[in-house]
């Protein structure tokens, strides 16, 4: 099966993001929040639904993202909100890494 890349953007090298880490990355004006769980990789826009504040300054607990400001908790392998802080949920991209790059599919 080919992958039509022409729906994709490139948006790191995997070694940019350490194991259980996050890295931030614009791709095409819009950031996004790079995360790694155990060499999995996901991306999420990097602003809390509840409300904006940017995501790369909360923490990360296995595949489990918190919101530094209000403590909102987010499930980066589906984006789903996980407390009663907020009930909506983050935009996620799909991902395909291939040859050490990260590319983003933006919908």
């Amino acid at each position: 099966m080919r992958i039509k890349m022409l729906r994709y953007r490139e948006a790191a090298r995997v070694e940019e993001i350490p194991r259980n880490g996050m890295k931030v990355v614009n791709v095409d004006g819009l950031e996004v929040l790079l995360v790694n769980v155990d060499g999995k990789f996901y991306a999420v826009e990097n602003q809390c639904p509840h409300m904006g504040y940017p995501l790369y300054l909360g923490g990360l607990d296995g595949k489990i993202l918190v919101c530094g400001f209000h403590h909102a908790k987010f499930d980066v392998t589906s984006g789903k909100a996980l407390n009663s802080v907020t009930g909506k949920s983050l935009r996620t991209f799909g991902i395909i890494v291939k040859h050490s790059l990260i590319f983003i599919r933006l919908h």
